[in-house]
């Protein structure tokens, strides 16, 4: 099994290496694009980036791929002389080097896997990614090349430069872009791709494609200044030898029908030319003599010298003697004898007696011998010949295709230009060729230096985007780690808050269960006519009290209903005019125990408005409580109107009045102001029960206070008014039935308290009751005497009342059914109705509403 996967990954990691190489030859052949010659050193070498992500990436067994690719991209650039493929293996272990080096230094000092958040670790990462371990093949390669003789040692330092530069710039490009695409973990690395990868990528393709187009540019102007250079100067070659033939013609003239021409008169022509030419060697005229069988023969006459320590003779075959001879006047042409070896050229005129006469042949030969590296550096003589070198061949009948001059060497570059020039019989071509070192000093280098500007500029964008989004994911984990801890907090306060509602709704329940036994058998001994007066005062003293404790409950489980966000409110039609009138009427009398006088104005109010009346009344009441509570003498004016779509409602009090400093703490819950008249009995919450439900409601309230004078809160709520006329009766309020019949009830509570209470006021309706204390037993008493309405309590043993109703209702029984619960939030309201509920009693049971609901119904 070990032996298996031992093979495995094996041929992984070779596969692995292949690819890797595969991948640093294709990225090597774009870093060759941008080469400078002779050195091969680039630019920008991507493979130097790519090698280093690939080694963070995939570990160090993947190294020989690096030294595979680096190996084939320096054979194709450097080719396969033994010297440069030392070359080649020294650059593949510098490459290698490198790479692990970065790797290494990075893994030590900044750690890897890395996401590169904190500027620091950006800038180490790039540091000895880049400079520090780029200098080791960049070091290698130039010593390579000088040892080698591919550079001299002036040339060394410069290459080592835009080696470490070039494989630097190629770290910082290409590896961060590696690990955008790759790196882990991916949730980090990715969230770079737009902002880093994007923008890094486009710059470097911007400043690439730029490049090539300025150096395409600049190779076709460059092109075109060696064309106007080369051509100038064969034009000016071609004048010096056209100068050469007019002095052979202006001599040769002196021997032409004058046989006078003494030796001073030859010396005084020939120091004319020597003195005009420098290149001009020696000048000969030399007779024709016949030999035997029609041969001929040069006599030599007269011959001067330059200097006579170099004698360059004339040697010519009896052949070439022989054609010169049968040369007709008429065909008379300079011609060129080529001597390469001695780098001399002879020109030969022949001479014949008279111009006159046609038909003659030449008496002698006069010559001119020319130093072929002295005429053409006299012909080139303040002209740029930088950059060009120059090549001459001729040819001919007599001596074919041989070369006259050339300077060129080996690596020349191929761009040449031709010209040529016919001299005699003879054709000479003129070819200038670009000095390939010519076009590495003045060309290459001007492109660099933008190329290495373009591209700092790239890798400096790079590292500041790095930067930027390390920063930018930094903060969004802090974000997140607070908004998880936020969250966590939130959760931990809802349940906690859930966990008091829960609580608060339990404890009303519990409270509430009591209490309705207090506040009902109070109010049936308010009603009985056998109790005494006095005993009637301290009854009504249990019932107030109670009525204290309700609503102290309900402001509790408002508030904390508030706190919670779970405050509901049920917009419906409502008659306003009726429940204005009602509050009136109780605050009067509550008024008028303190002796207080009790104002209502109203102006223009609509009888009927859509809103939440239960929640309306609330604020309306509790304003009205604090007034007539903090007021010990005058009155309290309740002042009601209706503007523009807004129920204005004023409440004013010749109270002890509020301090400006404290008129914004009144609206806080559970804080009692100190002070002269105003501690008073209660929790504090009324008025900010009234604050939040006039806030959810999208109203407004302010207050007025001038201490010991009183004050002044107003209301403005938008509601909207029906136009539709109402009856003279509200709610539940219907005509009374006056038909005394019995009306057959089961009341269905486990309760005793509640059930014998509940039996007590419905029996002063004359009602006849049946009671049972579990959903059961109820449901087959509705079965056996089909009764036309029923109590059921929610909390009941053995079946409760929700699933009590729901199977009635799946019977289609039409009972009336009246639920009864301590509990009154809105929630478990609906929840009953909807189970199929027709009415919902809170318990303390309020005998008004029970009396409304009875009368409701039309019995037998």
């Amino acid at each position: 099994m070990r032996l298996r996967l031992s093979i495995a990954d094996l041929g992984q990691s070779f596969l692995l290496m292949i690819l890797v190489g595969l991948l640093y030859f294709v990225f090597g052949l774009l870093g060759l694009e941008l080469a400078l010659s002779p050195s091969k050193a680039s630019a920008v070498w991507p493979s130097a980036g790519v090698a280093l992500g690939l080694l963070l990436l995939l570990g160090n067994r993947v190294w020989p791929g690096i030294f595979i690719g680096n190996f084939f991209i320096s054979v194709l650039a450097f080719g396969f002389d033994n010297n440069m493929l030392a070359v080649s293996l020294v650059s593949a272990s510098g490459a290698s080097v490198s790479a692990l080096t970065g790797r290494y230094l990075i893994g030590r000092i900044v750690g890897f896997p890395s996401v590169l958040l904190e500027d620091k670790h950006i800038i180490l990462f790039l540091l000895f990614g880049g400079p520090v371990s780029c200098s080791i093949p960049a070091t290698l390669d130039a010593a390579a090349l000088t040892l080698c003789g591919v550079l001299g040692p002036s040339e060394m330092p410069i290459n080592w430069f835009i080696k470490w530069v070039g494989d630097s710039i190629g770290v910082f490009v290409f590896t961060p872009l590696l690990l955008i695409v790759f790196a882990s973990p991916k949730s980090v690395w990715r969230k770079r791709f737009f902002p880093v990868g994007i923008p890094l990528l486009l710059s470097f393709m911007l400043i690439i494609g730029f490049f090539f187009y300025v150096q395409k540019l600049d190779r076709k102007q460059h092109d075109q200044d060696f064309e106007n250079q080369s051509l100038m100067l064969a034009e000016a070659l071609k004048h010096r030898i056209k100068q050469h033939q007019r002095i052979v013609y202006a001599t040769g003239n002196l021997f032409i029908g004058d046989y006078t021409v003494g030796p001073d008169d030859f010396k005084l022509a020939a120091r004319q030319g020597f003195d005009e030419f420098p290149e001009i060697q020696s000048i000969r005229w030399q007779r024709y003599r016949i030999k035997e069988k029609a041969h001929f023969k040069l006599l030599p006459v007269y011959s001067e010298h330059r200097d006579e320590s170099i004698l360059v003779p004339l040697e010519l075959s009896e052949r070439r003697l022989d054609q010169f001879a049968r040369i007709q006047s008429s065909d008379s042409l300079v011609k060129a004898i080529i001597e390469p070896a001695k780098r001399h050229i002879h020109f030969l005129l022949p001479i014949y007696r008279s111009k006159k006469e046609k038909s003659q042949t030449p008496i002698g030969i006069l010559s001119s011998t020319v130093s072929t590296e002295s005429m053409i550096r006299q012909a080139f003589k303040g002209l740029n010949t930088g950059g060009v070198y120059l090549a001459i061949t001729g040819s001919d009948s007599e001596s074919g295709y041989s070369i006259i001059y050339s300077n060129t060497k080996d690596h020349l570059h191929n761009n040449f230009r031709k010209y040529s020039l016919l001299l005699g019989n003879q054709e000479w071509q003129f070819y200038f060729y670009q000095d390939h070192s010519s076009v590495y000093a003045h060309f290459h280098w001007p492109m660099w230096w933008f190329l290495i500007s373009g591209l700092l500029f790239t890798s400096l964008l790079g590292a500041g985007l790095l930067m930027l989004t390390g920063r930018h994911v930094k903060t969004e984990l802090v974000v997140s780690e607070r908004t998880a801890e936020l969250l966590s907090a939130k959760q931990a306060a809802e349940t906690a808050n859930e966990a008091k509602n829960q609580f608060l709704a339990k404890i009303s329940h519990e409270l509430r269960t009591p209490l309705n036994g207090i506040m009902g058998f109070a109010q049936l001994l308010q009603k009985s006519p056998e109790i005494p007066e006095a005993q009637k005062q301290q009854v009504n003293i249990i019932s107030h009290c109670s009525e204290d404790l309700l609503t102290l409950i309900n402001d509790i489980l408002d508030i904390a209903a508030i706190e919670s966000n779970k405050t509901k409110f049920v917009i419906e039609r409502f008659d306003f005019v009726s429940l204005i009138n009602d509050i009136v009427e109780l605050f009067r009398l509550k008024a008028a125990e303190k002796q207080l006088a009790f104002v209502h104005n109203q102006n223009n109010l609509p009888q009927f408005l859509h809103g939440d009346q239960k929640r309306l009344r609330q604020i309306i009441a509790n304003l009205l409580d604090n007034a007539i509570k903090y007021t010990d003498r005058g009155r309290v004016t309740l002042t009601t109107e209706y503007q523009s779509d807004q129920l204005i409602i004023t409440v004013t009090d010749t109270g002890c009045g509020i301090a400006n400093e404290h008129l914004n703490l009144i609206f806080s819950p559970f804080i009692q102001l100190r002070g002269k008249g105003l501690y008073k009995e209660g929790i504090g919450i009324g008025l900010a029960i009234c604050k939040e439900l006039i806030k959810l409601m999208q109203g407004s309230i302010s207050v007025q206070s001038e201490q010991g004078r009183g004050s002044v809160f107003t209301v403005n709520l938008p509601l909207k008014t029906d136009s539709v006329k109402a009856s003279k009766t509200s709610g539940l309020v219907v005509p009374y039935n006056k038909h005394f019949g019995k009306l057959q009830i089961l009341i269905a509570d486990d309760n005793e308290i509640n059930l014998i209470l509940l039996k007590q006021l419905l029996l002063r309706q004359d009602c006849a009751i049946d009671c049972v204390d579990n959903g059961v037993d109820a449901l087959n008493m509705i079965h056996k005497y089909h009764y036309k309405v029923a109590f059921i309590d929610l909390n009941m043993p053995v079946m409760n009342g929700i699933e009590l109703v729901r199977l009635l209702r799946q019977e289609n029984n039409n009972i009336q059914l009246i639920a009864i619960s301590a509990y009154a939030g809105r929630r478990t309201i609906r929840e009953a109705l909807d189970a199929g509920f027709d009415h919902y009693l809170t318990k303390p049971i309020d005998t008004n509403q029970l009396n409304q609901i009875i009368h409701c119904f039309d019995y037998d």
